[in-house]
């Protein structure tokens, strides 16, 4: 018993110290289990990966859709954007065939501000024997080491007709047909007096059997006949025949004059006159595709008041 109490008088200072050191960690400021203030390390990596897009869409020049006839100009609208869907401005778009016959000159568009390239293509024509053709077009470029491309696809259909429509506001169902009437009035003018001209502006357009413009065509404008005692000119220099090409939009005008002389106070004098337009045959190189157009002209010589 007298062994037990040295023992415990040996191991109770070892005790003390160390509830004394536990007591002298726990007795400060800071709880060891709430967190800390201060702001944790984060990893830098090297960003976001950004990511680009193109979308390519087909239409021809007149109307929509995605069947053009043969040699007409097909807008390819080729649109670039990052992940975000902001706009790459100044990045080079090439322009390709995959498949079919397509012209395209440029072949290498840059982007604008809002991200589109905008190329003109012209298409060609089915094989012989064939009606149709399909098309695929390409449109690619390479920003920051990445390559973005996309396609896209359109059908020339070969057209077995084409017509030169002359335009005018006059309907089939008017008395006069489709031509326009023209008339001018003199204030009680007294004769001898020198003859007037009248003149008018002719416009037509080239269509395909799909009704889709054709562009860049020569036709040949002239006199086909006229009624009454009246000189009748086209353009100027005066002459009776002209050439005039269909614009991109596939239309083209010309000037057609008539002189009439003054008739008596009180009376009219009327001339009618008939105009050919004929242009090539997209479909046959030998032959000719042709229309008539034309306009009455009448010049009156009031009654004094």
């Amino acid at each position: 018993m007298h062994y037990f109490h040295k023992v415990v008088l040996i191991l109770l200072p070892v005790v003390v110290l160390a509830l004394g050191g536990c007591g002298g960690s726990s007795s400060g400021s800071t709880d060891p289990f709430t967190p800390g203030t201060g702001n944790p390390t984060i990893p830098s990596g090297t960003g976001t990966v950004v990511s680009y897009n193109m979308t390519l869409s087909v239409t021809p020049t007149s109307g929509t859709g995605t069947t053009v006839g043969a040699n007409s100009i097909v807008i390819a609208t080729a649109t670039l954007t990052d992940s975000t869907g902001n706009p790459i401005d100044s990045q080079p778009v090439k322009f390709e065939s995959v498949v079919g016959p397509v012209t395209i000159d440029p072949a290498i568009i840059s982007t604008v501000s809002d991200g589109k390239a905008i190329n003109f293509l012209r298409a060609g024509a089915p094989d012989a024997g064939s009606s149709a053709v399909d098309v695929i077009l390409k449109a690619s470029t390479s920003v920051k080491g990445q390559l973005v491309t996309a396609v896209a696809i359109f059908k020339i259909l070969r057209s077995e007709t084409n017509v030169i429509k002359f335009i005018t506001s006059k309907g089939p169902t008017d008395p006069d047909g489709t031509l326009n009437t023209l008339k001018v009035s003199l204030d009680a003018v007294a004769l001898p007096s020198p003859p007037r001209t009248i003149l008018q502006l002719v416009p037509f357009e080239i269509l395909d059997n799909n009704g889709v413009p054709r562009t860049r065509v020569p036709v040949t404008v002239s006199i086909y006949s006229r009624i009454g005692n009246c000189p009748v000119f086209i353009d100027s220099p005066e002459t009776t025949d002209q050439t005039v090409t269909t614009d991109d939009t596939g239309r083209g005008i010309f000037n057609a004059g008539v002189t009439l002389d003054v008739p008596q106070m009180g009376s009219e004098n009327s001339c009618s006159v008939i105009y050919k337009a004929e242009a090539p045959d997209i479909n046959n190189s030998a032959a000719t595709i042709f229309s008539y157009g034309g306009f009455m002209a009448t010049l009156e010589n009031l009654q004094p008041n």
